[in-house]
């Protein structure tokens, strides 16, 4: 990414609006679509299966909501529910076991320019090397991460300047108290992103509808 790109990204601006029924954001009244809906409008990604159902989707959401809070130091043990407490200890115990440190957390950049947003879950730094890593907090592991970190990459190297190396990965957390640390570093991931970025602005403009 060029450092022009980079300045073109605008970070957690009260301007950046995102709203979660449509999964969309808005960036002064212009619509932006997000990182998965791109994914899945190209057929990258696939929501619609079976068992991908509203309730799964809600469990998702309450995980990602329990880490935030932790991850920010404000979660409550004693009034966190039964059935969140195994994602926190995988959680935990994948913090505690490789002495990553949370440098930023919950980030909501979008780019102007390409026309699309997202919301990072986190950047951690390892303490004796420095090296920077993007996580994608998950409770299942599929191959559409990598094109979707790829995504949320390059909008990261926005909070740099000047950039930096930055690894991709993927902490799941399948819910029995364990984490699986998966290292992303398909170098086709971007190149997946971008034509699946190129094929939803071409159904957009030529007016296909689902």
């Amino acid at each position: 990414m060029s450092s022009s790109e980079v300045a073109g990204a605008v970070v957690n601006d009260p301007r950046l609006v995102f709203h979660p029924a449509s999964h969309r954001y808005e960036l002064d009244g212009r619509a932006l679509p997000s990182v998965t809906a791109i994914l899945q409008a190209a057929g990258v990604a696939d929501f619609s299966a079976p068992w991908f159902t509203e309730d799964v989707l809600a469990r998702g959401q309450y995980v990602h909501q329990a880490i935030a809070l932790d991850a920010e130091g404000a979660l409550d043990d004693d009034t966190l529910d039964p059935q969140l407490v195994p994602y926190v200890t995988g959680w935990r115990a994948f913090l505690a076991e490789t002495g990553f440190e949370i440098e930023y957390w919950e980030q909501r950049i979008c780019d102007p320019m390409l026309g699309y947003a997202g919301t990072l879950d986190g950047i951690l730094t390892h303490p004796s090397t420095r090296k920077r890593t993007l996580i994608d907090v998950k409770r299942g592991y599929y191959a559409s991460a990598g094109p979707q970190t790829a995504a949320y990459k390059r909008l990261a190297l926005a909070l740099y300047n000047p950039l930096v190396a930055m690894d991709r990965a993927v902490v799941e957390l399948p819910g029995d108290g364990r984490y699986r640390f998966h290292s992303l570093t398909d170098r086709e991931d971007e190149a997946v992103f971008l034509a699946a970025l190129r094929i939803t602005n071409w159904r957009r403009i030529h007016g296909h509808r689902d």
